[in-house]
């Protein structure tokens, strides 16, 4: 074979080889994290219908949680960099008996590719902030059963439902909403993780709601008194405050 022969075989080969190499590089991307939300009682995950028993103040409490629908909107991821990763989509409504979160799960897309990201939180609002949005029932059409209340009082931010022995009328009602002075009660959250985490292309976060926090995160409630929430109220605001404090972090893969 005469050096022409093997000067073209050997650029054959080099672009062969540069080809195959160029082909495998991986290509940029842009993150994407699920999140998922544990719903627990204390310890134990969260059981609707069934029994769970609060000690204090040298008494027992009964609780048999029935429902529990809210509102959480607004989610950020935080980066190092104190970038903002906005969730997919702006509203969200967790209902735990139908084990489903409408109008979608919550995703999050990081807006760039190429970007190495780390994470370091989770931003939320528990409710709806927005007066507007309150006040002209915008949601009405996105969510499959809208939690709202009507022009004056907006919608219902949190909804938790149960059965009690010691309650007066043997239930635990606390529609939680409000939107104007003095009863605003959405609440700002943040879920601070264990350490920066990066994203690769596809990553699932996971937070905790545990339920029980409602009865004491903040304020304590007596069930003999604070049984049925309707409507705004004083009573209202103190179940806001330990709604804001339900939740943790979990894990991250």
């Amino acid at each position: 074979m005469n050096s022409y022969k093997i000067l073209i075989t050997l650029l054959a080969i080099l672009f062969v080889f540069a080809t195959g190499c160029k082909n495998d590089d991986p290509k940029p991307f842009k993150p994407m994290v699920t999140l998922q939300i544990n719903h627990t009682w204390s310890d134990s995950n969260l059981v609707l219908n069934q029994p769970y028993y609060w000690t204090h103040d040298s008494k027992i409490d009964t609780i048999i949680p029935t429902t529990l629908i809210y509102h959480i909107n607004d989610l950020k991821l935080i980066t190092q960099n104190s970038e903002i990763i906005d969730a997919d989509l702006l509203y969200y409504m967790v209902d735990y008996g139908d084990k489903k979160v409408f109008p979608a799960n919550i995703s999050f897309t990081a807006p760039k590719e190429g970007v190495k990201y780390y994470i370091t939180s989770l931003e939320f609002t528990i409710g709806i902030a927005d007066s507007l949005t309150n006040a002209i029932g915008a949601l009405n059409s996105v969510f499959v059963a809208p939690m709202y209340w009507g022009m004056i009082q907006g919608y219902i931010n949190f909804k938790f439902e149960a059965l009690s022995p010691q309650a007066p009328n043997t239930a635990l009602i606390y529609h939680i909403g409000g939107y104007t002075k003095p009863y605003i009660n959405s609440r700002k959250v943040k879920v601070v993780f264990d350490k920066p985490y990066y994203l690769n292309k596809e990553n699932s976060l996971t937070i905790s709601a545990d339920i029980f926090r409602l009865f004491y995160a903040v304020n304590q409630i007596d069930i003999k008194t604070t049984d049925l929430i309707h409507s705004p109220n004083d009573n209202s605001v103190l179940i806001a405050d330990n709604m804001a404090k339900l939740f943790g972090f979990k894990s991250f893969k």
